[in-house]
């Protein structure tokens, strides 16, 4: 990581990490971090208020994003349906209960990767990073979570609706498929992101 953070120079990166090495007779040479901090300056108060300003917008963004809008939508009618079912008896059916425990896991967890991914993007695109990798970046990874618990909820909520003729399960999985599409539609490349550890190929 030091040498990553010296454009991998591999002998600032050691200096970096464990200092160099002091002459006997004293003297000491500044290592790279004493100098690094030499350099720092503290930001001015305008500075920081323009920072905050700028991370307020952000955020105003993302949320009136249609995206947010259609994920906030779908987590707090989730919940209501939630709430007002009993639990499900212990001879009921394992299809039902693996499915009931998805959509409440899932219910929550889209909101939180989709607002994470448009964050992400905003930043990305307002920073520019030259070493931003166009599929294998935080946006695309997080996306790519949602439309997998998005793909998983539909199929839950369409064997909850078929098992109880439940209707609003039915509009629920309409829903988190219309969701799935327009995220799809935002972060086209998501699905190409190789999650580390899940996605990588057997080697």
């Amino acid at each position: 990581m030091a040498t990553a953070m010296c454009d991998g120079d591999l002998a600032a990166g050691i200096e970096l990490a464990v200092g160099v090495p002091q002459p006997a007779g004293g003297g000491r040479e500044k290592a790279v971090g004493d100098r690094l901090l030499e350099q720092y300056e503290e930001p001015s108060a305008q500075e920081i208020a323009a920072a905050m300003e700028e991370e307020r917008a952000r955020a105003e963004r993302v949320e009136s994003a249609e995206i947010s809008q259609v994920a906030w939508t779908y987590m707090m009618l989730s919940h209501e349906w939630l709430k007002r079912r009993d639990p499900p008896p212990a001879d009921a059916d394992p299809v039902v209960r693996e499915a009931l425990d998805i959509v409440a896991w899932d219910s929550t967890l889209v909101g939180a990767k989709l607002h994470r991914a448009l964050l992400a993007r905003e930043r990305s695109a307002e920073e520019a990073w030259p070493d931003d990798d166009p599929v294998q970046n935080d946006a695309n990874g997080s996306a790519k979570v949602a439309l997998i618990s998005l793909e998983r909820s539909e199929s839950s909520w369409r064997a909850i609706a078929q098992a109880g003729r439940d209707a609003q399960a039915a509009d629920l999985e309409a829903l988190a498929a219309r969701l799935r599409a327009l995220v799809g539609g935002e972060f086209p490349h998501a699905m190409a992101f190789v999650r580390p550890g899940f996605d990588e190929p057997w080697r």
